[in-house]
């Protein structure tokens, strides 16, 4: 009937078929061992809520977290290096950010990207740094810390470094100092470790303005989201620096340089002056 409501998609659940997977080994089995209803509504009920509600407010930030991630995986390669390495294990942090931006564990989401700067920023130490020494079995044995101060001093991170301190007074990997706020990559870090160890007010129920959760925030989401975009930024800029030759994704190109409903920080904006020769964004300006 014309004007009326179309109906909603998000109201059905389906099991994908065999052939969805890249690896499936025949058709599914029926089920051996049934969960009970209430358990499931118990589990899945307020998450549920919340998606409907996140995503009822909030499609076009999804869909912008969705396109960086898809970008994100389309930009691993077949290379067996460090940085492909490392690239593809956070990929798995950035889907579940985003999972749990949707279902209201917003703690939960900073803590991924925590993981996945760590991910990012050891893979790069690795391929710039020391080379002969990785081996996937031990890499993490390199804590951040440790790659950021590799990093810092490295012959191919001092152009941009230099650019940085020029413009803002600060690059990426340095140490905070009285003079100095300390880099893009140790700030961020060190603002995620806030959620992953629950301080500063970075506590779950903080986030869910005093419920026991998962509730949704529309505040608590946007400042996830901004996070998430920004993490993705720096994450994008280490891939550049361990990769010269790397080409930004078209759809990472749009959504890093005029990213929906947040004003990009200034260090990333002339990060991705520098290296990707994207156009300074006018938000610097204002």
């Amino acid at each position: 009937m014309e004007g009326s409501p179309r109906p909603d998609f998000r109201q059905s659940r389906v099991r994908l078929p065999p052939e969805a997977f890249a690896i499936a080994s025949g058709p599914d089995l029926p089920p051996r061992d049934l969960i009970k209803k209430s358990v499931w509504a118990s589990i899945v009920s307020f998450p549920d809520d919340v998606s409907i509600r996140t995503s009822d407010d909030h499609g076009t930030d999804l869909e912008a977290m969705h396109e960086l991630w898809g970008s994100w995986i389309e930009s691993c390669g077949s290379d067996q290096d460090p940085v492909s390495y490392f690239m593809l294990d956070s990929a798995d942090e950035f889907q579940a950010s985003m999972f749990n931006s949707l279902c209201g564990f917003y703690r939960i989401a900073s803590d991924s990207l925590r993981a996945a700067i760590e991910k990012a920023t050891v893979g790069v130490y690795f391929q710039l740094c020391a080379l002969e020494q990785w081996k996937p079995e031990v890499s993490l044995e390199v804590k951040f810390g440790s790659a950021c101060d590799g990093l810092s001093g490295h012959s191919s991170i001092r152009p941009l470094s230099e650019y940085l301190k020029s413009k803002i007074g600060s690059a990426i990997f340095e140490k905070k100092t009285l003079s100095d706020p300390g880099g893009w990559a140790r700030r961020l870090y060190s603002r995620l470790s806030e959620f992953a160890h629950a301080k500063g007010g970075k506590t779950s129920a903080a986030m869910w303005e005093g419920s026991n959760g998962p509730i949704y925030v529309s505040k608590s989401f946007g400042e996830t989201y901004a996070l998430y975009l920004d993490t993705m930024a720096l994450s994008f800029a280490l891939v550049k620096l361990a990769r010269p030759s790397f080409i930004l994704p078209g759809a990472a190109k749009n959504l890093l340089a005029n990213p929906p409903d947040v004003r990009p920080s200034k260090v990333s904006v002339y990060t991705f002056e520098f290296l990707y020769k994207l156009p300074r964004n006018s938000l610097l300006k204002s």
